[in-house]
């Protein structure tokens, strides 16, 4: 008798799809009499009995730890940093609690559904082989089986657990270990072995009929597929899938990885999306010896695309937070690197944390440009200690994008002194609103409107930043000359239509090792005069404004490094400080992401109204606490003279490019 709708057809379909060649003998002879429960049993006792799968073996367990899975015993589970306990410890695979507790994130039920906890079961068992963590691995399968076993036809809609990235995400990483690890345990029963192994396939077909035809959906929903096929080649059809695959994620990553190594999105989180991919791709090829499936450009556009996270480094080893992004690791992307390039020593010196290996180049700097991303990172040098700055003058990007152009961050060792939060939860809420927009970004509003461009997603040739790199300074130049429009939080916002007003020019210049000059030049091109508003967001809600200095902030973060802010013509602006401001256009919110929950900051800006063309010019000078504050002197209409640590700089505001 069934146990639940649809389970003689997934018994069925698994039955079917296996090679009996490959199963033995005892297999071959329940089949050919119609014996399920033969089957059933000869089925699991090959799986239990087969030679481990060194893939599994090599899979990350850096993040799973005893807690987690603990707490995924007793139903306990937090997802995007939501956390809910089931009744009775009995998950509902359907359920989403923000539907009831707002605001609304769809992305909590389809997190809940990659099963990362099971990882972290399968861990605990490795190590204890405590038979808790078994029983429920096996009767969450179950459960997940019964109720969510079968699609609808609106897979990727909200409240699917059908979702296609899920469903690649499952198969690359929480099913294939769970399946591995408690396939020997007497808690996992040969039914459920069964009904996993039918799930998995069914996956498989799913992935390989309704995928994405780009972005990085599209590079796990194939990493997802060619896992099943080469970890689990008793099935017919595991040939055929794995070379559909193997031929439609290297296209796809060929394309979507730009000529400099990033990933098109312009996210360093969806970047190592891709590495993460591309490296489940390489190391299941070669623990299964089928390597020769990948083609050759295939390892060297892998290479290419680990040098950029590299160069793209923040002082922690940390990425940027460009586009949507949490904070990601570069270590971890160099250990990852390692795999694949053993002899690479700066993947080796980013791996081991500075410890081994060997810095990037130094020569003729160790700043970096990126020319197809459009990422100009300037940085003092490759120490733990650098001050470093990442300037955004390129594209939206093909996915993810925030409408931020000309945006900067800036880090001093460890702190991050100017921020871009990365845009907080997928969520329906207006700090999800705000953290896309330029309102929450280091960058310049118009009359209270942002940046509102919808292209280009991507360049077709290499952008020209006037980029200048040498051991004294670096300079960069951008421009932003497309639309404006209201940050939209609600249906009146959308009646607004975006227009063009005015003309953003921003250059940074890096006075080597010690500060930045910012000039931002506007120019009208309506013919109107405007309120212009340039804004930098501090993660700190402590900023002190200097008696000293006209005009001048400084930061009070409470740790190694504050940031003064110095304005070179304090008496064009009004200056203000916003905490916590929900009115448009908002201001003072950190709008974290997975790593980060949303909580105050501050915003400050400097406005200058009724000009038809204006320009700021604005030091940012890293500071330690107590520690001399540097002197100014205005040599003429448009230089300054900066002394500060025994040094003097000559900031020409006419041309910073010299």
């Amino acid at each position: 008798m069934d146990s639940f709708p649809g389970y003689s057809q997934m018994l069925s379909e698994l039955f079917e799809m296996l090679d009996p060649e490959k199963m033995g003998s005892s297999f071959r002879q329940a089949l050919s009499v119609g014996d399920r429960d033969g089957l059933i049993k000869s089925t699991a006792a090959y799986f239990r009995s087969r030679s481990a799968r060194p893939y599994c073996k090599h899979l990350d367990r850096s993040q799973c730890t005893r807690e987690t899975a603990d707490r995924a015993v007793k139903g306990d589970v937090t997802v995007i940093n939501i956390p809910h306990t089931f009744p009775e410890g009995k998950i509902d695979w359907l359920f989403n609690p923000t539907l009831t507790t707002p605001p609304v994130n769809h992305e909590w039920l389809w997190q809940l559904n990659r099963m990362r906890f099971w990882m972290d079961l399968a861990v605990a068992y490795e190590e204890t082989k405590d038979e808790k963590y078994a029983q429920a691995f096996n009767s969450q399968l179950y459960s997940w089986v019964a109720t969510a076993g079968n699609h609808s036809d609106d897979w990727n809609a909200a409240g699917s657990v059908w979702r296609t990235i899920e469903a690649g995400l499952r198969m690359m990483y929480s099913w294939c270990l769970g399946f591995e690890t408690f396939r020997t345990s007497p808690s996992f029963t040969d039914e459920n072995i069964c009904l996993m192994l039918s799930s998995m396939f069914r996956h498989c077909v799913h992935l390989q009929a309704h995928h994405k035809l780009r972005n990085n959906w599209l590079l796990m929903e194939m990493s997802g597929l060619y896992t099943f096929a080469a970890l689990f080649q008793e099935f017919k059809c595991s040939s055929a899938m794995r070379s559909y695959a193997a031929e439609t994620f290297s296209k796809a990553i060929l394309l979507q990885i730009l000529p400099d190594g990033m990933h098109d999105e312009l996210s360093p989180d969806y970047h190592s999306v891709t590495l993460s991919c591309a490296l489940a791709f390489s190391n299941i090829a070669r623990h299964e010896g089928i390597k020769n499936e990948l083609p050759s450009e295939f390892i060297s556009k892998l290479e290419l695309s680990f040098e950029s996270a590299l160069a793209m480094s923040m002082p922690p080893l940390i990425s940027p937070r460009t586009n949507d992004c949490f904070t990601s690791s570069v270590s971890r992307k160099m250990k990852q690197a390692l795999e694949i390039f053993p002899d690479r020593q700066n993947f080796l010196w980013g791996a081991s944390n500075r410890k081994e290996g060997k810095a990037p180049s130094s020569t003729p700097s160790s700043s970096r440009f990126l020319p197809w991303a459009g990422f100009a990172v300037m940085r003092s040098d490759w120490s733990a200690d650098a001050l470093c700055c990442c300037f955004d003058v390129g594209p939206l990007g093909a996915g993810h994008m925030h409408h931020d152009k000309l945006n900067i961050q800036i880090y001093k060792g460890s702190q991050e002194l100017i921020y871009d939060d990365g845009g907080g939860q997928y969520e329906h809420s207006i700090y999800r609103a705000y953290g896309v927009n330029a309102s929450d970004h280091n960058t310049v509003l118009v009359d209270g409107f942002m940046q509102k461009r919808e292209a280009p997603r991507k360049v077709d040739s290499p952008i020209d930043a006037n980029w200048i790199s040498n051991e004294k300074f670096d300079y960069a130049k951008g421009v932003y000359d497309d639309v404006f429009g209201p940050l939209v939080l609600c249906e009146a916002d959308l009646e607004i239509p975006p227009r063009k007003m005015a003309k953003h020019t921003r250059e940074v210049r890096f006075y080597k090792p010690d500060l930045f000059c910012i000039k931002d030049t506007l120019e009208s091109t309506d013919g109107e005069p405007h309120s212009y508003e340039m804004r930098l967001q501090l993660d700190t809600v402590k900023m002190e404004q200097l008696s000293a200095i006209p005009g001048a902030y400084l930061s009070d973060f409470g740790a190694v490094y504050d940031i003064l802010i110095l304005p070179l013509f304090p008496e064009e602006l009004e200056t203000r400080l916003l905490s916590g401001v929900d009115t448009p256009p908002m201001g003072g919110w950190f709008v974290g992401r997975n790593d980060l929950k949303l909580h105050k900051s501050t915003t400050l800006t400097m406005t200058i109204s009724g000009k038809k063309d204006c320009r700021f010019a604005t030091l940012l000078i890293p500071v330690r606490r107590g520690e001399k504050l540097p002197e100014t002197e205005k040599c003429s209409a448009n230089s300054f003279m900066l002394r500060f640590k025994g040094k003097e700089h000559l900031i020409d505001l006419e041309d910073l490019s010299r």
